[in-house]
């Protein structure tokens, strides 16, 4: 299992699927686990929902123009159109994040 620690890197990922998996080689899980992202980053972008099931759904939820202030000079700023990302755990993982919170 990778630590959980700290913040999960890409490197760690990569050693931790080459300790799982001997038949690959570091630069090609590499280059998989880039292009896991790279396509789940391209179908946000596209807007497109992204479900991986047993983990969540990610989504891209637009906002609307606002006016917002500065807080040092109190000027009103006019903020446009923004994405956000938007992620909603699966049951699975909010059962597994209980239990953990729960057995500490």
């Amino acid at each position: 299992m990778v630590n959980m620690s700290k913040a999960v890197s890409k490197k760690d990922l990569v050693s931790w699927l080459k300790k799982h998996n001997q038949g690959m080689s570091l630069n090609k899980l590499e280059e998989v686990i880039d292009i896991f992202f790279s396509e789940i980053a391209t179908a946000l972008v596209c807007g497109d929902r992204v479900e991986l099931r047993g983990f969540g759904s990610m989504v891209v939820r637009k906002r609307g123009e606002k006016v917002a202030r500065n807080p040092k000079t109190n000027q009103k700023i006019e903020v446009g159109n923004k994405g956000s990302l938007y992620f909603r755990p699966s049951k699975e993982l909010v059962k597994q994040l209980n239990k953990s919170a729960n057995d500490n």
